[in-house]
């Protein structure tokens, strides 16, 4: 008789001790969501970046837009968006026959699209890519909306002082995606 008593005893404890592992299992996985989540809303410049090479995958495949009539041999716009991310990145490429642009931006996920953080990379040809041994020179700049001013980095990741020229690829940067984007509507 006396391992009847020992059996429910032994039971209570493998329930009481399931019970507390379900539990912390739970707590511990609503806390991983709540760090997740910080961690997005809190991406500034860089970061976003490297967020998004990180999780590219996890966007699916992208809406993809034809850009015929903004560069010489044509061009394309992806969009990646996904409800999980709380921004929006904007993905164009122009080709010509002497280089080839890439402009990425980064934007809020709220219907004005704020920028968040741009990439410039500027690949330049000494002669047209359809001669042979036509060299490429490339240049990357990014430029960061999170602080109280814009401001311009370079490949390094170095800031970039000059007034002048942050001004200039600010204002080319916005007139591009505006000119661009108009017409195109995403849907979130």
């Amino acid at each position: 008789m006396s391992e009847k008593p020992m059996n429910r005893i032994l039971i209570i404890f493998l329930i009481i001790g399931l019970c507390s592992c379900g539990e912390k299992q739970k707590s511990e996985k609503k806390t991983e969501t709540v760090t997740f989540e910080q961690t997005i809303s809190e991406l500034k410049d860089f970061e976003l970046l490297q967020d998004f090479e990180k999780n590219k995958a996890e966007f699916g495949t992208p809406d993809t837009f034809e850009l015929n009539d903004h560069s010489a041999d044509g061009g394309e716009l992806k969009v990646f968006h996904d409800k999980d991310f709380n921004y929006i990145v904007f993905d164009f490429w122009l080709y010509g026959e002497t280089g080839k642009l890439n402009y990425t931006y980064w934007t809020d996920k709220n219907g004005n699209l704020e920028f968040k953080f741009v990439k410039k990379l500027n690949y330049e040809y000494d002669k047209p890519y359809y001669e042979e041994n036509f060299k490429i020179d490339s240049t990357i700049n990014y430029l960061s909306y999170s602080g109280m001013k814009i401001r311009m980095f370079d490949l390094n990741r170095n800031e970039i002082q000059k007034a002048e020229l942050i001004d200039t690829t600010k204002n080319e940067l916005e007139s591009f995606f505006k000119d661009v984007t108009k017409g195109i509507e995403i849907i979130k």
